[in-house]
């Protein structure tokens, strides 16, 4: 069947009219004027107007019936679309997150560096998973060989330890995480097939492996080495405990420490966490202070007697604390430095004060710390009597960048201060300390004193120092000289000055000074 567009039915009204009309005109010829009268032709014309509007009409009415019918089709496709679009964007947008989610995941619980689990992942397995035995390690002197090497190297001695390690660790109840830095921890989950004993033995076969290991880098030689900290309690407070036992394997020199005991252990923190509050009042107060213990001269008495900085803390009460308490909690905490301001700063004000020669600790984990040199330097570059101070070098045995050391000895001594040796004669390489770098005292260790006048040895060694130290044109110091007769004997041998209890004890610079 054939539609036809209501256009074409509108004009087919039209037409159909207009012959109706004409017919009806032509029937009523005869009994009408054969002139059309004007009332007739008006009538037919209005009628043809009217039948005209209402087809035109009709049409428009079609015509926007089938625009908003296109409309409405193309509005629903353009839906459709959109639908689709929003199909994909929101699965492209469940993968996006997906994959943000498990990049995140990693991030939070993975090492970017090792791809090893690291400490969150440690803290949150510990809760549900049964560990009973944790071993903490610790790359030794990992700082140096980083600030010496680069960091470059630094990150390379992290992943072969990791590598290392996770060859070792072959049980399946065994879990190896790097906790941050350059500490890694071993756990064994609460099972009879690994005991204590074994699980100390394993640890200690990992350390000596690791020591004997050659590793390398670009034809540079890696001499590495791990110190740790086992801990068999406390399986909220595991990570804390074997940190505690890593701290004590270093304070103590040893390569593994292990403690049982929480009891013990909570002490221990409790003291250091004192000592860290201790340390902080006293940093904030003004109340780290030093004693001065003097340096007399035996082989030439009109030369000044000179006097020692030793670094105490005094409490309110007027208590003193001794260093051996909080040195190792400044360390560790990374205040250290702050301590050598503060006797820095008391003992130019004490030389400056009294116009006497004082002399003062730097260590070697003063000179290669950026921040304690750049504060020492500029202290220094506002003092006007730097000929009055003598900078002691410790921990010589310990020098690892060489140059740096060497370079420090040199600034220093351009700014007129003076350099000592302390603790010579602890270990062969002082030796080739006196001979390359530029220094003006060396003080004779404390062992070798003390035993002057019951070891001939000691005393052979003492005499050869002094005889070396005389003919490179270096002045001599002897420390713990507690008696009379060994003052007697070290003033035998030509040794230029004394030091120790039997000169004077520390004390506060004033009532040296009023004595």
């Amino acid at each position: 069947m054939i539609k036809t567009s209501l256009k074409s039915k509108s004009y087919l009204i039209v037409v159909v009219s207009f012959l109706l009309f004409s017919y009806i005109f032509i029937q009523n010829q005869n009994d009408i004027s054969a002139l059309i009268t004007k009332e007739v032709l008006t009538i037919f014309l209005m009628l043809f107007i009217y039948i005209s509007f209402f087809a035109y009409s009709l049409n428009n009415a079609h015509q926007i019936a089938i625009n908003e019918l296109n409309d409405k089709k193309a509005s629903e496709k353009k839906q459709k679309n959109l639908y689709k679009q929003l199909l994909k964007h929101n699965e492209n947008l469940e993968n996006e997150i997906s994959s943000k989610t498990k990049e995140l995941h990693t991030k939070r619980y993975t090492s970017i560096l090792t791809g090893l689990p690291n400490r969150s992942k440690l803290l949150e397995e510990s809760t549900y998973k049964q560990f009973d035995k944790m071993a903490l390690l610790n790359i030794d002197n990992f700082k140096s060989l980083n600030d010496i090497y680069g960091e470059e190297i630094g990150n390379v001695t992290l992943k072969i330890t990791a590598v290392f390690l996770e060859k070792k660790i072959e049980n399946k109840d065994l879990f190896l995480y790097h906790v941050g830095g350059d500490e890694f921890a071993i756990v064994s989950k609460e099972t009879n097939s690994i005991s204590k004993e074994v699980f100390i033995q394993l640890i200690e076969n990992i350390l000596q492996h690791y020591k004997d290991e050659n590793f390398s880098y670009r034809d540079e030689k890696l001499n590495l080495m791990m110190s740790c900290g086992i801990s068999f309690s406390g399986a909220k407070k595991m990570l804390a405990y074997a940190d505690m036992a890593l701290k004590d394997a270093k304070k103590r020199n040893l390569h593994l420490s292990v403690f049982e005991n929480e009891k013990e252990l909570e002490k221990l923190h409790q003291d250091d966490m004192t000592s860290h509050q201790n340390l902080i009042h006293a940093l904030n107060n003004n109340s780290i202070i030093s004693y001065f213990q003097p340096i007399v001269p035996i082989k030439d008495i009109n030369k000044p007697t000179k006097y020692e900085s030793l670094v105490r803390i005094e409490q309110a009460d007027g208590n003193i604390i001794q260093p051996l308490t909080f040195l190792d909690v400044a360390k560790t905490n990374r205040i250290y430095y702050k301590i050598t301001q503060a006797v820095l700063e008391n003992t130019l004000y004490v030389a400056s004060k009294y116009s006497i020669p004082c002399s003062l600790n730097i260590s070697f984990a003063d000179i290669e710390d950026d921040v304690t040199m750049q504060m020492f330097f500029d202290t220094i570059d506002k003092y006007k009597y730097n000929e009055l101070i003598t900078i002691e070098l410790l921990e010589t045995e310990d020098f690892i960048n060489y140059k740096r050391v060497y370079d420090f000895c040199v600034r220093a001594r351009s700014y007129g201060l003076k350099i000592a040796l302390d603790d010579f004669g602890s270990g062969y390489s002082n030796f080739a300390h006196v001979l390359n770098l530029p220094v003006d005292y060396i003080k004779i260790d404390a062992s070798l004193i003390s035993n002057i006048a019951k070891d001939k040895n000691s005393r052979l060694m003492i005499e050869t120092i002094v005889e070396l130290a005389h003919k490179l044109n270096v002045e001599t110091i002897a420390e713990f000289v507690s008696t009379q007769e060994i003052l007697e004997i070290v003033k035998e041998v030509g040794i230029d000055y004394a030091q120790g209890f039997h000169i004077g004890e520390p004390k506060p610079i004033e009532d040296l000074m009023s004595a």
